[in-house]
């Protein structure tokens, strides 16, 4: 179960690449390749902001704070573990938003809040 855990991100993220590089061979009718990535490095980056603050320990709070700095920096950031689980986060978010569009379960169209006029 602790292998499961510690790769289930991974997998995801293989999950996508695998969708991401499909679309180079199938008709647009969704999601294009360009799409794809463009929209998970927005989540990414969005998911990888709100992951920041988690788990983070300042040196006032481990009383070793370094003279000449902040008391509220970091002293150990997790930088890498948190690219990680916003990569894992944003797959999920992906798949989710690959799914509605590629089989039309959403359209742009059903979600746009400006509608062309009526024609007479």
């Amino acid at each position: 179960m602790d292998t499961f855990r510690r790769y289930w991100g991974h997998g995801l993220i293989a999950v996508c690449a695998i969708l991401w590089i499909a679309q180079l061979f199938l008709p647009d009718q969704g999601v294009g390749f360009v799409t794809g990535i463009v929209v998970y490095l927005i989540v990414w980056w969005m998911v990888f902001f709100s992951v920041l603050p988690l788990k983070v320990r300042g040196q006032y709070e481990d009383g070793d704070v370094v003279p000449g700095s902040e008391p509220g920096a970091p002293t150990d950031p997790r930088i890498k573990e948190k690219m990680w689980l916003a990569a894992s986060v944003t797959a999920v978010i992906w798949l989710v938003y690959f799914v509605g569009f590629e089989f039309g379960l959403v359209s742009l169209d059903a979600i746009s809040p400006v509608r062309p006029p009526a024609e007479y």
